[in-house]
């Protein structure tokens, strides 16, 4: 921030005026001044400008100087978080990899045992029919 140093004074200046009913009143007017150096001439005519102490102006820049560090400090995180959430993404690709491997293998191995299930089932439907011929058999021989 641009800045320039200078000095203020003011003046003060009592008098009094006499009123039309006579009777005398006394008045103050104030005027500050701020002197300030030509050699650090960064203002342009008409422009708006704040006048603050010193003091103030010192806490100002330690505010700044505070909030840069911070700004700076947030974007390191940001950018450490950034990082982070790529290698996370790159681990939940790889663990969704190899769940979609384990799925189709145990999809294979339940195919597999549905076959061998209707092929028992098959084979005890045939058991059961020579059982009851066998049965059919035995009951025509007694």
């Amino acid at each position: 921030m641009d800045h320039v140093e200078g000095t203020v004074k003011k003046y003060i200046r009592e008098y009094s005026r006499i009123l039309k009913n006579g009777k005398k009143k006394k008045y103050q007017t104030e005027q500050v001044q701020i002197t300030l150096s030509k050699k650090n001439d960064i203002f342009q005519d008409e422009e708006e400008v704040v006048v603050m102490n010193k003091e103030a102006f010192k806490e100002y820049e330690k505010l700044s100087s505070t909030i840069e560090k911070q700004k700076n400090i947030i974007y390191s995180l940001k950018k450490e978080l950034e990082t982070f959430n790529n290698n996370q993404e790159g681990k939940l690709e790889e663990n969704g990899d190899e769940l979609n491997k384990s799925c189709i293998s145990l999809k294979n191995e339940n195919d597999s045992l549905k076959k061998r299930f209707n092929s028992l089932q098959k084979e005890i439907k045939h058991y059961k029919y020579l059982n009851e011929k066998l049965r059919e058999f035995i009951l025509k021989l007694t």
